[in-house]
């Protein structure tokens, strides 16, 4: 009975440490700046320790993949780099992009921004959808790819290239609203593939090689696969120079775990450092699109997966409504504003948003219900309460009727631990949207022309859901 006892503490002890340590190496890596965060995920897929998303976020992975750095050149596996370390890790990621000559590319024929191997390959050759470069031998083949929506549309590419066939074998398939990437073996040779979604086309990249060099190029195909960006004519659009070719990293005092941070008075609450997600949807043919303010008014660097970087127009902080324009500013399809009916208690709604973004997999969710409520909390008639399902990351979506008309932008939830203390009770689907026409207001207050709906007949939640899917975005929010 003694030994399980004394078992049962050490492996209690044992997490209580690797949750410490995990604390300490997020306190660390948040302390960099954007940056470096983004070079430090880089860094560690070229050495080999990181094999996801370079996005400059902390988590499981990125912490796996600074122990594994450390265990593989026996330092302290703690997740957090020192002065030696830091250069270590420069030192080694920069060889092989050193060796492969890694550098950034713009490819206007396909518009994409990507990195690739220089060294590998003798000159390129135009090809139906792109370009081509071959090794010496053809023991590695890289080609763009740019594919109208016309001739093949996204789903459909990807299931061409997941289907079964002989000689084909499959080791990845994530498909995800803005992207998907593909990679396993073909007749005896390794293959990668990853293609970006837009709303016109899609367009990337298929990596193949022999097996003979598999430990380098699947670092390689990683590297790539995270520098791939839109390329919109612009000089400096998409550049990664500062990512791939990685300068010197700066070095920071170990972490003693997190710290408590308190903002001095009168100063607005910032975000963190790191990554957060929001929803919104597209107002003008211009890519102006609509969202809260308190999804972009603090944020370093804008993204919208699909539709390329994106620039913070205004925010109105009172009724904390924000509006965002693409880089590109161009968008195909547009939300439309109910015109003059009023709104009613008791009329079905629906949401869309990108909640849990990261969970789930950046995926579109659509959800029904009714308005339940013409107030907000405290009778603030900005709002209005509805009773659709509403997560983190739906913040900044649209509400829609039953005509798929906008009547409001999703803006939070109550707080269910907060209402049980005040209550003695948990909520249960009490969430609140701003008013459409706050949003027609601010727009019209810089100039710009909401669209409105013209059609009255009513339309199935399929199809409310098919169009919205159009002109819903998800949003991300870097630091």
């Amino acid at each position: 009975m003694r030994s399980v006892v004394f078992a049962v503490l050490v492996l209690l002890v044992s997490a209580g440490a690797s949750l410490a340590d995990y604390d300490r190496s997020k306190a660390w890596f948040n302390e960099l700046t954007y940056q470096e965060r983004i070079r430090t995920q880089f860094l560690l897929v070229f050495t080999g320790d990181y094999e996801t998303i370079v996005d400059g976020a902390f988590g499981p992975q990125t912490y796996k993949a600074l122990k594994n750095f450390q265990k593989h050149r026996e330092f302290g596996s703690d997740g957090v780099l020192d002065a030696a370390q830091t250069l270590t890790l420069q030192r080694d990621g920069l060889d092989l992009v050193k060796r492969v000559g890694f550098e950034t590319r713009n490819e206007a024929l396909t518009g994409i921004t990507f990195g690739i191997p220089s060294k590998l390959f003798e000159a390129s050759s135009k090809s139906e959808r792109g370009h081509r470069w071959q090794a010496y031998d053809h023991s590695i083949e890289l080609e763009t790819l740019r594919i109208a929506k016309g001739d093949t549309s996204y789903k459909e590419l990807y299931q061409r290239l997941t289907s079964s066939t002989n000689g084909r074998s499959l080791k990845t398939r994530l498909f995800r609203n803005d992207y998907f990437v593909v990679s396993g073996q073909q007749d005896g040779r390794d293959f990668f593939v990853r293609i970006m979604k837009t709303p016109e086309d899609s367009r990337g990249f298929s990596l193949f090689w022999d097996k003979k060099h598999a430990v380098f190029m699947k670092r390689v195909a990683v590297a790539m696969s995270n520098s791939l960006r839109y390329y919109d004519g612009g000089p400096e659009a998409g550049k990664l120079d500062a990512m791939t070719s990685a300068p010197e990293l700066r070095s920071l005092p170990r972490a003693n775990g997190p710290q408590e941070q308190t903002d001095p008075p009168g100063q607005v609450y910032k975000k963190p450092a790191g990554s957060s997600s929001g929803s919104g949807y597209v107002l003008t043919k211009e890519g102006h699109i609509g969202t809260n303010a308190h999804v972009v008014s603090e944020c370093s660097y804008l993204d919208v997966p699909g539709y390329g970087t994106a620039t913070l127009v205004q925010a109105d902080l009172v009724n904390d409504l924000a509006i965002i324009q693409l880089d590109r500013k161009h968008a195909d399809h547009v939300v439309k504003f109910r015109a003059k009916q009023p709104i009613l208690r008791g009329e079905e709604i629906f949401v869309l948003g990108y909640p849990f973004a990261q969970l789930l997999d950046n995926n579109l969710n659509f959800t029904h219900g009714i308005v339940s409520s013409l107030a907000g909390v405290q009778g603030d008639i900005r709002h209005f309460m509805v009773s659709a399902p509403v997560q983190p990351g739906n913040s900044g979506g649209p509400v829609l009727d039953r005509t798929g008309a906008l009547i409001g932008t999703v803006v939070s939830r109550l707080d269910k631990f907060k209402t049980l203390r005040v209550a003695g009770d948990l909520p249960e689907n009490i969430n609140f949207a701003i008013r459409g026409r706050l949003m027609a207001t601010f727009m019209e207050s810089l100039g710009l022309g909401p669209s409105y709906n013209t059609i009255t007949s009513l339309k199935s939640p399929t199809q409310i859901d098919e169009e919205a899917a159009r002109y819903t975005v998800l949003i991300l929010c870097k630091n």
